[in-house]
């Protein structure tokens, strides 16, 4: 009895090579290739050729952001017609605004100004001179930021002492005539009474007018002042009602605390000043 022929064992002898196994009939197969023996093949493309690259817009194709090291980044892409990045609103500079420091400075110029003009004031007769040259000191100090020379202050003082007595005439005829109304010493009762109190107060708005209209220009006379503040009182009824109740606030303040006459003085004529830049511009 015969056996088949074998086809070779798995394990060869020791004492001979070792047979391969059996390939196709078409041929050895390629092995796959390492990266010892070369680059590798790329996959292959479709039958019919390469693959088209995506299409890009009608006006161009867009240029990529470039991120590398060696070399400017290239601006973002844009198309025709259409701006270069956002279209972000232009921000202000914000506004640099004073300190605490300045702040308690010029409140402490304006009292040193009120203390002043108070003992400038102390004859009565001398109260219009000394408003004036506080008004100057106080417009001096808003604008450049210190307090003005002394001379300047006391020439101004002079020459507008002896113009002012009148007006300190007239102010004392309307106190006299409100006390008069106010305790019946007069006739007219209430309804008088009030027309005077607003007439009063409309007058005192032109007077704050025609000081920081000395104060504007220390040059000009009273007269001139006058005018300045009579026409803008007129023509503009808030910027004598405005001041005329920032004095109505600060004359009642300092008959509840006369202690703070000075401090009140000084701070009514830049709150008169303040409201006048706003509603009467000098032109």
């Amino acid at each position: 009895m015969t056996t088949p022929a074998a086809t070779g064992p798995l394990a060869t002898p020791a004492g001979g090579p070792s047979t391969p196994l059996p390939t196709p009939a078409d041929g050895p197969s390629t092995p796959l290739p390492t990266p010892a023996d070369g680059p590798s093949t790329p996959l292959p493309t479709p039958a019919d050729g390469p693959s088209t690259p995506l299409p890009t817009p009608a006006d161009g194709p867009s240029t990529p952001i470039a991120t590398t090291a060696d070399g400017p980044s290239a601006p973002l892409a844009i198309t025709a017609g259409r701006p270069s990045g956002p279209n972000w609103p232009r921000e202000d500079e914000p506004e640099i605004r004073p300190d605490w420091r300045e702040r308690f400075a010029l409140g402490t110029d304006l009292a040193l100004i009120g203390i002043g003009v108070t003992v400038a004031a102390l004859p009565v007769l001398t109260l219009p001179a000394a408003l004036a040259a506080g008004s100057t000191a106080v417009r001096h100090r808003y604008h450049a930021g210190s307090l003005p020379a002394f001379r300047p202050l006391l020439r101004q003082f002079r020459r507008t002492l002896l113009p002012g007595v009148p007006v300190v005439l007239v102010a004392a005829l309307l106190l006299i005539d409100l006390v008069a109304l106010s305790r019946g010493w007069v006739p007219g009762g209430t309804p008088m009474l009030v027309i005077t109190a607003a007439v009063v107060t409309w007058l005192a708005g032109v007077t704050t007018l025609t000081l920081v209209a000395g104060g504007r220009d220390p040059s000009q006379s009273w007269k001139a002042a006058i005018g300045w503040a009579w026409g803008q009182a007129v023509s503009r009824p808030w910027s004598a009602i405005a001041p005329a109740l920032a004095g109505m606030l600060a004359f009642f303040l300092a008959l509840s605390v006369p202690a703070t006459i000075p401090l009140v003085v000084g701070f009514h004529l830049f709150a008169g000043h303040v409201l006048s830049d706003r509603l009467a511009p000098a032109e």
